[in-house]
C-alpha cells in the first residue's frame, strides 16, 4: 500500500522551559540552546544527505532567538509550521489572547524568513482551547496536526466539540481544516527526555533502540493495513539531535524507503489528501 512519511521537528529550543515547565534557570535553557548549536545542524546534514523534507513546528519565539539558523532550514527548502510563540498551552488563554499568540508567532516568521507565512499549526503541549480550530481557520491555515482520532488517516476537524465535567459528549460541526494525526507513541520527548519542572515531571531516558523498534514497528503496521496511510513522527532537536540518537532518524528514513513510502512535508500531505477527499459541501 502506497504511503506518507513526515519527519516533523518540533524546533523548541529555549521557549519550551518557561513556557511548559515554568523553569528558568540558566542549565535548563542551555538544554534548549542544544537544539539550535547542534541538534538542528545535525539533522539538517542528514537531511540534506538523504534528500529528505521535513517540516519545522515552530515557535515564534524561537524564531526571534534564533534567527539564522532558521534561515538555514527555510533556505534548505524545509516547511516551517506554527508552534505557538513562547510554548504554552492555548487551553487557558481567552481568545483575544490565542489570537494574539498564533498573530505573534506568525509575524516572527515573516519578519525573519522573507516574509514566509506558515499554513499549519501543532499547539504547544499538544492541546486545544475551545476556540483553536476556529481561530486557525480564521487565519487561514490549512491543516492541525494536534489531534488523535486516527492514527494514520487524515481527517477534518470540527467546531465546538463539548465535554461536560459530567460526563456528557455532544460533537460539534467538521469543518475543511485537515486533521493530521498527532500521537504521543510518536514523539521522541516524553520517551527519551528527563525534565524536573515546576507542575511536571518527565521521566523518559530510554534506550534509542527501544523507542526505534517501537516506531518501525508502526511504520510496518500502516504499510500493511493502511491504504495511503499518512507517518507523522514528531522529533525535538533537543532530543534526537544528541549523540547515537540521531542514527534513529537515519534507519527511519532508510526502512522508510524499504517499505515504499514517500517523504513529504505536512503541507504537501494534507494538500494531497485535501485533493483526493474533497470536503464535503452541506
Amino acid at each position: 500500500m502506497a504511503g506518507t512519511i513526515c519527519l516533523t521537528f518540533h524546533f523548541d529550543a529555549v521557549s519550551l522551559y518557561p513556557g511548559m515547565f515554568g523553569v528558568t534557570s540558566p542549565s535548563t535553557a542551555s538544554r534548549g540552546e542544544f537544539g539550535a548549536r547542534v541538534g538542528v545542524p545535525r539533522i539538517l546534514k542528514v537531511l540534506r544527505r538523504e534528500g529528505v523534507p521535513a517540516t519545522f513546528f515552530t515557535p515564534g519565539l524561537t524564531v526571534d532567538t534564533f534567527p539564522e539558523i532558521c534561515k538555514e532550514i527555510r533556505g534548505d527548502g524545509h516547511e516551517f509550521a506554527h508552534h505557538g510563540y513562547r510554548h504554552v498551552s492555548p487551553v487557558p488563554m481567552t481568545e483575544a489572547e490565542e489570537r494574539e499568540e498564533l498573530l505573534r508567532g506568525i509575524d516572527a516568521m515573516e519578519r525573519h524568513l522573507d516574509g514566509y507565512r506558515p499554513y499549519g499549526y501543532c499547539s504547544p503541549a499538544s492541546d486545544l482551547s475551545p476556540n483553536s480550530i476556529r481561530l486557525l481557520r480564521e487565519e487561514g491555515f490549512v491543516y492541525d496536526a494536534t489531534m488523535c482520532a486516527d492514527d494514520f488517516s487524515p481527517y477534518w476537524c470540527r467546531e465546538n466539540d463539548e465535554l461536560g465535567v459530567d460526563g456528557s459528549i455532544r460533537f460539534g460541526t467538521t469543518v475543511p481544516l485537515v486533521s493530521l494525526p498527532f500521537s504521543w507513541t510518536l514523539d521522541d520527548f516524553p520517551q527519551m527526555e528527563f525534565v524536573l519542572g515546576g507542575s511536571l515531571t518527565i521521566e523518559g531516558l530510554n534506550d534509542p533502540k527501544k523507542c526505534e523498534a517501537m516506531w518501525l514497528a508502526d511504520m510496518e503496521f500502516m504499510a500493511e493495513e493502511v491504504e495511503d496511510g499518512v507517518f507523522v513522527m514528531c522529533f525535538h532537536p533537543q532530543v534526537i539531535g544528541r549523540g547515537a540518537r540521531l542514527r534513529v532518524v537515519e534507519n527511519m528514513i532508510r526502512k522508510a524507503r524499504e517499505l515504499g513510502f514517500e517523504f513529504s512535508t505536512c503541507l504537501d500531505a494534507a494538500t494531497t489528501w485535501k485533493s483526493k477527499n474533497p470536503f464535503p459541501e452541506s
